[in-house]
């Protein structure tokens, strides 16, 4: 199964983002753009093969110029995407050692205060336990969860960089991408 997504545009220049000087192969996607395939894309996710079918009056679209932007934009959202992941996890990681250090410094300042107090009032002792299970909830919850749209967005980029490029015109049929 694969999933073709079409895009409209009047000229080349539509594509690429306009502040950014490098020549076609190295430029930016216009966001606007990036964010359309994006989400176009993205409701498609179980497709073996994506295609991006660019519609253009003739000869306004360069498909190999084209292919190879789109490649390289994604593949820069890769890297970028990984080291944020990397980051994030090394950030937990931090976070839930810094928590059970904590946990286990309240668990022990509760036994101290319950052998040093004959008749600790229940309110004390149980909101030492309940605090020492607080520090440990976003750490646990950084963690186990949080990492997860991280790595769903890094996979999206990863399929958005191996999306085949197609540039017809409205009177002929489809140019494949060099790389198909």
């Amino acid at each position: 199964m694969s999933a073709t997504v079409r895009v409209h545009v009047r000229e080349e220049a539509q594509l690429y983002n306009a502040l950014d000087p490098s020549p076609f192969w190295d430029r930016d996607l216009d966001r606007n753009a990036a964010e359309f395939i994006e989400g176009e894309f993205r409701e498609h996710r179980l497709a073996g093969e994506w295609h991006l079918e660019v519609q253009a009056p003739a000869g306004h679209v360069d498909v190999r110029t084209l292919q190879t932007a789109i490649t390289t934009y994604y593949d820069r959202l890769v890297q970028s995407a990984r080291r944020e992941l990397k980051e994030h996890l090394r950030a937990a990681r931090i976070g839930t050692f810094t928590g059970l250090a904590l946990f286990a410094a309240i668990i022990a300042i509760r036994r101290l205060l319950l052998a040093a107090v004959n008749d600790l009032p229940l309110a004390i002792d149980e909101g030492l336990i309940l605090v020492a299970w607080l520090m440990l909830w976003r750490p646990a919850e950084t963690l186990l969860y949080d990492w997860i749209p991280l790595h769903r967005k890094r996979r999206l980029y990863e399929r958005l960089r191996g999306i085949r490029v197609t540039v017809t015109d409205k009177a002929s049929p489809p140019a494949r991408s060099p790389m198909a």
